[in-house]
């Protein structure tokens, strides 16, 4: 919907203003591929834009440019849908670290386990959220035992 947005009025400005720049007339080719290239350029910049990596490794968990140690990581556990709607609601507190995407309807929350941190725990946005949840603590108890 974003792209239409954008996409039509970009392309009906080549159609309209192009041929008063040029001294060649418009056609519909020339219309239909403006249209295409423009909601391509759109769709190629969405997808980088929302793209956001979830990493787990012995360091810990990393999503986009933040990180937690293994150390802090507390309990995990996954969201449904509806959990993560109702999590996301009036309940949220202000100082939770999140990683939403509005697409993906279900979630992980991860408690930090840090006196100095003020943050109670991240809600991080997943297609996957029991493997998630089981790196997460494949993590955490490795990180115990040492």
């Amino acid at each position: 919907m974003v792209g239409a947005v954008i996409a039509v009025p970009t392309t009906e400005a080549v159609v309209v203003m192009g041929p008063e720049m040029s001294n060649q007339h418009p056609t519909w080719a020339l219309a239909i591929g403006c249209l295409v290239v423009t909601l391509a350029l759109e769709a190629a910049f969405l997808v980088l834009l929302g793209r956001s990596t979830v990493d787990v490794d012995e360091s810990g968990l990393r999503v986009g440019k933040v990180a937690l140690s293994a150390s802090h990581i507390g309990r995990a556990r996954p969201l449904d849908a509806a959990a993560a709607r109702r999590l996301l609601g009036p309940g949220l507190r202000a100082d939770a670290e999140l990683s939403l995407r509005p697409w993906i309807k279900t979630a992980v929350q991860i408690e930090v386990d840090d006196m100095n941190n003020t943050t109670p725990y991240w809600v991080v946005a997943t297609r996957r959220p029991s493997e998630l949840v089981a790196a997460l603590e494949f993590v955490r108890y490795a990180k115990a035992e040492l």
